[in-house]
């Protein structure tokens, strides 16, 4: 019972800091946001064809707009600096984030046992309107954006865990499974090989 306890708290504590995956493919670069609240990350490759993606999304009157705006933390891409517009319903720029021009934070995600580049923490209380927010990339990368802080997962996504996680680790071009995810598998092989053994003796 204990070592199940573990698993679950492992698991929690994975889910508790983590975003909804998305994939969109390379060329889909127009992108709805329904809820601009819900915890949600997308992981987006710029290609040569693809240079630009557009994100739309609904705000509130008095609604907080959360952004998390990084690139995979992998050598070849340390060079990758890629631009983040957020625009007002008008088209006019509300903000814009040069990363050539920002130094970046080392970021650690337990969910996929990843690094990556932080360029942009945003938070900001706006007015009602539908927004917009681009990334555009000059050269092929990789980058990825947040946006929310309320956590749900749907029972669909909760039982697709294993293969999320190694799309995320496939994204920051990592083998193998997270820390989280050895930790846990040990303890359900201990407890397997436990109750074998009850039978047996």
């Amino acid at each position: 019972m204990r070592k199940l306890l573990v698993i679950f708290v492992l698991l929690s504590s994975a889910l508790s800091l983590a975003h909804v995956p998305f994939f969109p493919d390379t060329g889909d670069n127009e992108i709805f946001v329904e809820d601009i609240d819900l915890s949600q990350i997308y992981y987006y490759q710029f290609t040569e064809e693809s240079t630009v993606l557009t994100f739309t999304f609904e705000m509130k009157d008095g609604q907080n707009l959360h952004i998390l705006f990084g690139v995979p933390k992998i050598d070849r891409l340390e060079d990758f600096n890629p631009i983040m517009k957020i625009l007002f319903p008008n088209g006019e720029t509300l903000d814009f984030f040069d990363t050539s021009q920002l130094s970046p934070e080392e970021m650690y995600e337990p969910f996929g046992d990843t690094y990556s580049w932080l360029y942009v923490d945003y938070n900001r209380i706006l007015d009602k309107g539908i927004y917009r927010v681009t990334i555009e990339a000059k050269e092929p990368g990789k980058a990825w954006i947040t946006f929310g802080r309320k956590e749900r997962f749907t029972a669909g996504q909760i039982l697709s865990l294993p293969k999320l996680i190694q799309d995320i680790r496939e994204f920051h071009e990592l083998k193998g499974i997270a820390t989280w995810e050895k930790y846990a598998l040990g303890i359900l092989g201990a407890i397997t090989v436990g109750v074998v053994l009850f039978f047996l003796l």
